[in-house]
């Protein structure tokens, strides 16, 4: 019953954050502005990444999200490498360490994807995508924080 009551309160916390965060990226162009810039761009691919991850998580969709986080793992690449976009030295970091737990993420999602049929009477499996995602969600956040300047979330 406690780890049921965590796990809601871990959902609920997360599902907030990526409204939080959804909404900066909506405005990260400030007005009158294209939103076109690099760090902008890339925020705003993280953050698509993340939604999917957290709605294929969410509707237990077990080789979408596998699909999803091999989509992060070369932009994650690049963004801690440097390559694609010219981001901060604190961005750079933020998406190493988004690279590092999305690489952990992936393996916990192979391995339930190997155990589906087993697991009929266990906990449902978007409970336990979102269990394996919690910490590559955040980094995630963290990076588009970082990539976005820390803009304040505009008020509607």
């Amino acid at each position: 019953m406690k780890s049921a009551l965590t796990r809601a309160i871990t959902v609920f916390v997360t599902a907030a954050a990526v409204t939080l965060t959804g909404v900066g990226v909506a405005t990260a162009g400030g007005p009158g502005g294209s939103g076109s810039s690099s760090t902008t761009s890339a925020a705003a691919e993280v953050q698509g990444l993340r939604d999917q991850l957290v709605s294929r998580a969410d509707s237990g969709d077990v080789s979408g999200t596998q699909a999803t986080l091999g989509k992060l793992d070369p932009l994650l690449t690049d963004l801690a490498q440097g390559n694609r976009y010219t981001i901060q030295a604190a961005a750079k970091d933020s998406a190493a360490t988004a690279q590092k737990d999305n690489a952990e993420a992936r393996k916990g999602v192979d391995e339930l994807a190997t155990q589906l049929e087993s697991r009929q009477s266990l906990p449902p499996v978007s409970a336990l995508l979102n269990a394996l995602l919690q910490r590559v969600l955040i980094s995630l956040s963290a990076l588009v924080n970082d990539l976005l300047g820390g803009l304040p979330v505009a008020a509607r």
